[in-house]
């Protein structure tokens, strides 16, 4: 018998918790103001040709000594 009133007892918790998560989302849904797109941005950044290789170099190593 307690263990079906524990089973109820987390079972209504997990569904208030549901609902208000559901409610918060919907209410700064609503609440939150939309952001304008920006005009003129490029979606990625120039990243230097040095750059990439320093990460490349960086990655092949990291993978050389993580082998075995």
């Amino acid at each position: 018998m307690l263990m079906v009133v524990g089973m109820g007892v987390v079972f209504s918790f997990l569904m208030i918790l549901v609902f208000a998560v559901q409610g918060m989302s919907r209410l700064l849904r609503h609440s939150s103001p939309t952001l304008p797109a920006a005009v003129g941005t490029t979606p990625q950044a120039a990243v230097s040709p040095s750059v990439v290789a320093a990460i490349s170099a960086a990655i092949e190593h990291h993978q050389k000594q993580n082998k075995g």
